[in-house]
């Protein structure tokens, strides 16, 4: 006859383990269904889309853009008064 609390202590690091499955498939799934629509051949126009912690864990990083920051001018840093 097994020990009950062994066996409690079993089925809850068994229920820690599946959630952590399906929270693994729930950011695959995401992943999936943002390439599916940057991939939609029927799409209108590209919109921008978010980057999602699902995206992030495929390596995928935001697009930046490619305008520089405007330079700041001579008196940029002196001190302003009211």
């Amino acid at each position: 006859m097994r020990d009950i609390y062994e066996l409690i202590r079993q089925r809850e690091a068994d229920v820690e383990r599946f959630e952590k499955e399906i929270e693994r498939a729930h950011t695959e799934l995401d992943a999936l269904r943002l390439a599916a629509k940057l991939l939609d051949e029927n799409a209108e126009t590209p919109r921008p889309v978010a980057v999602t912690a699902a995206a992030a864990s495929f390596g995928t990083t935001p697009v930046r853009p490619t305008t520089p920051p405007p330079t700041p001018t001579p008196w940029a840093s002196a001190k302003q008064f009211p």
